[in-house]
């Protein structure tokens, strides 16, 4: 066998290989794919229970409605109570520029305008330092806040917030996230108004 015909071989194997492989992950993905979206369905609407539960009973759709700002978009359930008035969005906001890249955070805002609660979807901050933003002494600083009782930044940059420690680029992201969150709200407000 010459030289040639090895090589031929040995390539038509690795190409056997790589198609298997990819027939392999793509059925893989397939099945995979749907339980995925309900499993993201269902934490969404566990999310939503837990950032307006202060709010006692109330109703929100099953699936969020968009809103598109300038700068960035966000979606939002409505929460109302038995009469049907508003009593609180869940919006949700790509909190920017984590030390992992942005992340998805929901924020619940009564009818006021004050942040009830805060819950974060899914991210890529560090273990043990900027994954601390979902414990429960950062999150508490932001209860009661909202865009007008607020200097919306991290202590070292002048604001209200008390950063995590070792993860101030979390700690500025999530901020920026919930003030994200407290703009939506005022856009939907006025429109609600109208």
């Amino acid at each position: 066998m010459s030289k040639q015909e090895s090589g031929f071989k040995v390539i038509s194997v690795l190409v056997l290989i790589a198609f298997f492989a990819a027939a392999l992950l793509a059925y893989v993905n397939k099945i995979t794919r749907e339980p995925i979206a309900r499993n993201m369905k269902e934490e969404t609407k566990q999310a939503v229970r837990i950032v307006l539960q202060n709010l006692g009973q109330f109703d929100y759709p099953d699936d969020p409605l968009d809103k598109s700002l300038t700068e960035f978009t966000a979606r939002y359930f409505t929460a109302k109570n038995a009469s049907g008035q508003i009593v609180g969005y869940a919006i949700i906001v790509k909190a920017p520029n984590g030390f992992g890249g942005d992340f998805d955070l929901m924020v619940g805002i009564d009818s006021t305008g004050k942040v009830l609660d805060t819950y974060v979807l899914n991210h890529k901050e560090t273990p043990g330092l900027g994954d601390n933003m979902k414990k429960e002494d950062f999150k508490k600083q932001f209860r009661g806040r909202s865009l007008a009782n607020t200097r919306w930044a991290v202590k070292k940059d002048g604001g209200d917030i008390d950063a995590l420690t070792a993860a101030t680029i979390t700690s500025r992201a999530f901020t920026a996230g919930v003030k994200r969150a407290l703009t939506v709200f005022n856009v939907l407000n006025e429109e609600a108004k109208q």
